[in-house]
């Protein structure tokens, strides 16, 4: 099973949160979805964008 984690640079778009929570929940799942589902929620509440970021710094990079 995947863990989560943050994925490579080469694969993110900022820090790579989305990223690496599409692939925990469907590792064939585009993280595009994923990051418009992040900014829908975010719209609307502002914990998620902490979140973002707690989550940015906690998760541990991907390892190639």
């Amino acid at each position: 099973m995947y863990k989560l984690r943050r994925v490579t640079k080469k694969e993110s778009r900022i820090f790579g949160v989305c990223g690496g929570i599409s692939k925990y929940i469907d590792p064939e799942m585009d993280p595009v979805v994923m990051r418009i589902l992040w900014l829908a929620l975010s719209c609307f509440s502002p914990f998620m964008i902490i979140l973002y970021f707690a989550l940015a710094i906690t998760l541990k990079r991907e390892q190639i």
